[in-house]
């Protein structure tokens, strides 16, 4: 079982699949189109992908996540009866981590169907069978914070208070994915509460 790979990125494909050059052997590795963007701006060093393996009758195929919690999500996505590799990484193509939790956690299958081979129907199963497996911590604990967008550097402290903030406008009936939207256009003080990134995030709804 190939679970990861390093080496430098030679071509892309018609198909969504680069090859990458490990130790001059030639490896196929179907991708998202952020990481296809980043293997060829970057084509003069390795790049390190973790990745799933499917293996079939006729053959096997091998699909690449730039981090190890990306590759988890994307088994959670193919966990699903009737989503195959492809089809997670059509999704994982069109919505990106922040973005795909926040659409189960706020049952929204319309934003997921708009995955190209992703059917209403199909969207809609993934969501019910998702939506408990999700927190609104996991799409935090991937960075995003109101610092994402100011670029300042956040604690953890200041990510507890992002959370509680989110936390509560969604208590008073936001949607999450609105919340976090409000939120990340505050920037964070020294001195900032819960309370005052409330009243200021609330400015942006």
């Amino acid at each position: 079982m190939i679970s990861y790979l390093k080496g430098k990125y030679i071509d892309r494909t018609d198909d969504g699949s680069i090859i990458i050059n490990v130790n001059g052997i030639g490896f196929e590795v179907f991708v998202t189109g952020e990481v296809l963007g980043k293997a060829a701006f970057n084509n003069t060093e390795d790049i390190e992908l973790y990745t799933y393996m499917q293996v079939k009758e006729d053959g096997m195929s091998l699909f690449g996540f730039l981090t190890l919690d990306e590759l988890s999500i994307f088994k959670k996505i193919i966990s699903v009866s009737g989503i195959g590799p492809k089809g997670g990484m059509s999704i994982l193509s069109t919505l990106n981590r922040e973005q795909f939790i926040m659409a189960v956690i706020d049952e929204d299958s319309d934003r997921i169907a708009k995955a190209p081979g992703i059917g209403k129907k199909t969207a809609a199963k993934l969501v019910l069978e998702l939506k408990d497996k999700f927190k609104l911590s996991d799409a935090l604990s991937g960075g995003i914070s109101v610092t994402d967008v100011a670029g300042t550097p956040v604690s953890n402290a200041d990510n507890a208070i992002v959370a509680d903030a989110i936390a509560a406008l969604v208590a008073l009936g936001y949607s999450s994915s609105e919340s976090t939207k409000a939120v990340r256009g505050v920037q964070i003080t020294e001195d900032m509460t819960v309370d005052k990134l409330l009243s200021l995030s609330l400015r942006n709804m």
